[in-house]
């Protein structure tokens, strides 16, 4: 007679619970990685945007922005064409006067959890060395449009963006070379990094 060949139960249960335990010890890096990858995304998409928006500027020779918005919570941008030569503005993007360049871009798709601004509760040094930032995230003026001129010059302005747990990125433009750059925090640290994309 021949011996069968299989498993025990006790001999299951061990493997189903080394399993579980490997799992378990495997998801909180699993979700760490995914939320790196997501906010890596998020720069590249961001910039890459901001920069397309100041070349179709200099090669369309008219004034190009990312209008930046938000829908019961959740934010997203447009890159906008002028229409009447007097800049980019929401209104006339409202009126169809000024054109999408393309559809509108949810935050949520290129990084989960991401929002606009600095979450209640963080101390984050502003990356110009002068205190704390306040917690809306835009310092574009009231009009949320991070705008490009068809000369090369830019609207002063950053854009903050929270992953709701511990990074913070930043995509910066200068008004007259309307340089464009990206720059990460994390908690913990004492000063923003840039990100060479």
């Amino acid at each position: 007679m021949r011996a069968q060949r299989g498993f025990s139960l006790t001999e299951a249960m061990v493997t189903v619970a080394l399993v579980g335990l490997v799992a378990a010890v495997a998801m909180p890096n699993l979700a760490e990685t995914r939320r790196a990858v997501d906010f890596q995304r998020l720069t590249k998409q961001v910039y890459a945007d901001a920069m397309g928006c100041r070349m179709e500027a200099l090669t369309s020779c008219r004034n190009v922005g990312l209008v930046f918005d938000e829908s019961h919570g959740r934010w997203f941008y447009t890159r906008v064409a002028d229409g009447d030569n007097d800049g980019v503005s929401r209104d006339d993007f409202r009126r169809g006067i000024d054109k999408p360049l393309g559809p509108p871009i949810w935050l949520e798709f290129l990084s989960a959890g991401t929002r606009v601004g600095v979450p209640a509760g963080w101390r984050v040094p502003d990356p110009s060395g002068s205190g704390w930032l306040p917690t809306d995230g835009l310092r574009i003026g009231t009009s949320r449009i991070m705008s490009y001129s068809r000369d090369g010059h830019a609207t002063p302005s950053t854009v903050y963006f929270n992953d709701g747990k511990d990074r913070m990125l930043a995509i910066r433009t200068s008004g007259e070379q309307g340089r464009i750059r990206a720059l990460l925090w994390r908690r913990g640290w004492r000063q923003w990094q840039e990100v060479r994309i």
